[in-house]
């Protein structure tokens, strides 16, 4: 999986935890343990969307837009984690374009059952997060288990 969702998530909490100070792509790259660059890539694609303001230069940095209870989690893992994901290295068999002539029909249809699978896995996994708020993410980190007893409350 990509680090982009948790590159986002992230830098997200700590923009929002240096409220209303600007914060440099190097201290969040510190924060991170992670390269400037990828965190500025990860950054730009916030800002387009809202989610931060950015400035360049001397005094330059980041600074959030929205409040946390405004960024709903499902969006911001479809912004970085696009669902057009390829299972290309999660699945045997051969591909589309290898030869299927005296193949098991296990071999020869594998591909496509496990991309199924996955799919559908996808879209679970997607709609799960699209019920919670960076706010209620901040919740867990400073009270950990938040999450496991809203879901024990909805089963419930």
């Amino acid at each position: 999986m990509k680090l982009d969702f948790s590159v986002a998530v992230h830098s997200i909490l700590y923009l929002d935890a240096h409220r209303p100070n600007k914060v440099s792509s190097r201290e969040l790259a510190q924060s991170l343990n992670l390269n400037p660059v990828m965190i500025r890539n990860i950054l730009s694609v916030l800002h387009k969307q809202g989610y931060l303001i950015g400035t360049v230069g001397k005094n330059g940095g980041y600074q959030l837009e929205k409040e946390l209870t405004a960024m709903n989690l499902g969006d911001l893992y479809d912004l970085t984690i696009p669902p057009t994901i390829s299972y290309a290295r999660f699945i045997t068999g051969p591909s589309k374009t290898d030869e299927r002539v005296g193949q098991s029909p296990i071999a020869t249809n594998i591909s496509e059952t496990l991309t199924d699978l996955f799919t559908v896995a996808d879209r679970q996994y997607r709609e799960y997060y699209h019920q919670f708020t960076m706010a209620d993410l901040k919740e867990d980190l400073h009270h950990h288990g938040y999450f496991l007893a809203k879901e024990a409350h909805l089963e419930s």
